[in-house]
């Protein structure tokens, strides 16, 4: 008899060592992470084509867009006139920002925060087309009126955003700032 064949392994057993045992997962920032985000969560006995995969890939990265304070920031966009016939869709893309030295009015989404140590924080910034890094000025975050609500999945609506070039960083300091939506702000009726 063979030395494998002595080892008698119940099939529970087994399935403990298969299983993953830490949760804490690196994940890659930008729309690669949508893709990883769809891996992680998919049950590892569905099969789906590419074509499939890349559907549930776009709708992981569109799902930005459909929450409750990317409704509100519309919604008060278009109540106030920021922009041209009050529609979202006239704001200057940030994809627009490595040629410019100021942008108008930015509508974002807040993907990322890490404290740069200075008191400042650098912050991932994501619109519907492009997704950009940004400085965000200390007396921002110790403002009584935004600093309170300013994190992950927040809405940010800013004016007069001067730009760090050649690299495109967006310098976001108190007088930029409109308006913000807190990620967890209820559904407007």
């Amino acid at each position: 008899m063979d030395p494998w064949e002595a080892l008698a392994v119940d099939d529970a057993v087994l399935k403990e060592f298969l299983e993953r045992c830490n949760g804490n997962t690196t994940f890659i920032p930008g729309p690669a992470g949508h893709a990883q985000a769809v891996l992680l969560n998919k049950d590892l006995n569905e099969t789906h084509n590419t074509q499939e995969f890349l559907n549930m890939a776009v709708a992981s990265r569109a799902r930005d867009f459909y929450t409750n304070a990317w409704t509100w920031a519309e919604k008060f966009i278009k109540h106030h006139g920021l922009v041209d016939d009050g529609d979202i869709k006239n704001i200057t893309p940030l994809s627009n920002r490595k040629s410019m030295n100021k942008m108008a009015f930015v509508a974002c989404v807040v993907k990322e925060c890490k404290p740069n140590g200075l008191g400042d924080m650098l912050i991932a910034i994501k619109e519907p087309t492009d997704t950009a890094k940004a400085s965000l000025h200390n007396k921002v975050l110790s403002d009584r009126e935004f600093g309170s609500d300013i994190g992950v999945d927040s809405v940010l609506l800013l004016k007069e955003v001067a730009i760090f070039r050649p690299f495109g960083y967006l310098n976001i300091t108190l007088r930029n700032i409109v308006k913000v939506f807190k990620y967890d702000i209820t559904h407007p009726t």
